[in-house]
């Protein structure tokens, strides 16, 4: 039923583009910092075949002061660059939200969960009238949990296309949902095309003090089926010793946006010891401390990442610079990671000690030892940075030729 609603949506969309209309483009916010077709936005909204605005709508999952603050945020950080392009589709005091119906052809979507946001805002909703394509926000493929449960995500199988950053993550994915097979699309990870001008950016500014960052992920719950990821508690108090052990070194210490709200609950820490945490942290000269916001111009500027997050993995390959995973014990690499995965993992330096971690900053970040460093660059250029800078345009491109009937593109 949903294929014939979008080759009904295709041949209205051929007829709009014959005609010399512009088709409306929405692209589907729920938090800033997940909005992963933002290059692809930007793209479109300088061609005069589409008319295109950023929807914003509420993510729901953590009650409602989490709501209005995340809400507000994405709000607050994309009006100043894109002005009336973006609107606010929902009203966080009536708690009512409008749909898309009849303002848009063609709908941009990285929320993937159902229980991400309301009704109105799922696939099979927006299926009725537009053509919606999914694009992941993180980079996907390099982790089991993917292949148990997101490949088979409403949201994601509904979609019209379905944008993949590489080849070997489509071939893992197919053979475990060959239905993705009829929607889905290598274009490459197009949320990077923005590190580019980061990049040029920074070129020259880089200071002669090694910069390393510090980021944890929030996976702290060692008992669930989601990603298990995380080692911050191995590591905690080692990241509050580094500063210390390495004054002449500049670092920024940038978690997870969720680790510290978890961290702050009564199963962890609570509030008076994650507070004291953020205090010493913050009160090193040599270290900045990140809560959020956009991280290219950080990488950019970095020598190094020490973290234990998953589309970091991938995302650090296109700086070429090293980073070390840490691995909270022996079994996550074979316990969490894809093939994929692992052939990034093998391209990294890892630790599962404190030993490793300080072997990592004298040897490879202070003592320039880096044999890692070939390796890392042909896995990028090969496999994970396909069609930097250009992912955005060959998603553009994608989704015209969908519509003028030539495939997936």
């Amino acid at each position: 039923m949903v294929q014939a609603r979008y080759a009904a949506h295709e041949a209205a969309c051929r007829e709009k583009l014959s005609r010399g209309e512009r088709l409306r483009v929405a692209f589907l916010v729920c938090d800033a910092s997940m909005f992963s077709a933002e290059p692809v936005f930007a793209k479109m909204k300088d061609d005069p075949r589409f008319d295109c605005f950023i929807a914003v709508v509420p993510r729901v999952t953590r009650g409602e002061a989490f709501l209005r603050e995340t809400y507000a945020k994405a709000l607050d950080t994309l009006r100043p660059r894109y002005g009336d392009a973006v609107r606010a589709l929902y009203d966080p005091d009536t708690r009512k939200c409008a749909d898309l119906r009849g303002r848009a052809d063609v709908v941009f979507t990285s929320i993937v969960y159902e229980d991400q946001s309301l009704p109105q805002v799922t696939t099979s909703a927006m299926s009725a009238y537009a053509l919606v394509v999914a694009i992941s926000y993180g980079y996907s493929g390099l982790f089991k949990n993917n292949v148990r449960s997101t490949i088979f995500l409403p949201n994601i199988v509904l979609s019209w296309r379905f944008v993949l950053s590489n080849r070997d993550t489509l071939e893992e994915w197919t053979s475990h949902n060959p239905l993705l097979a009829r929607n889905a699309i290598v274009c490459g990870y197009a949320k990077m095309d923005r590190y580019e001008n980061a990049r040029k950016a920074a070129e020259g500014q880089r200071a002669e003090t090694k910069r390393v960052l510090i980021c944890p992920h929030h996976s702290i719950e060692r008992d669930t089926e989601g990603l298990r990821l995380s080692s911050f508690l191995a590591f905690a108090d080692f990241f509050i010793r580094l500063p210390e052990l390495y004054p002449n070194v500049k670092f920024v210490f940038r978690p997870h946006p969720l680790l510290f709200p978890r961290l702050r609950t009564a199963k962890w820490w609570g509030e008076e010891r994650t507070a004291e945490y953020e205090r010493k942290m913050e009160s090193y000269p040599n270290v900045e401390f990140q809560r959020g916001g956009d991280y290219f111009r950080t990488f950019a500027e970095s020598d190094a990442l020490i973290h234990d997050c998953g589309s970091f993995l991938a995302e650090y390959f296109y700086t070429g610079r090293p980073q070390c995973y840490l691995l909270a014990d022996e079994g996550t690499a074979g316990r969490e990671f894809l093939p994929f995965g692992l052939k990034l993992l093998d391209a990294t330096y890892r630790a599962s000690s404190e030993k490793d971690i300080s072997d990592f900053m004298d040897k490879v970040v202070l003592g320039g030892d880096d044999p890692l460093a070939a390796r890392r660059d042909e896995l990028a250029r090969t496999s994970v940075c396909i069609h930097y800078p250009n992912a955005a345009a060959r998603v553009v491109d994608a989704v015209v030729s969908g519509i003028e009937g030539k495939g997936n593109g």
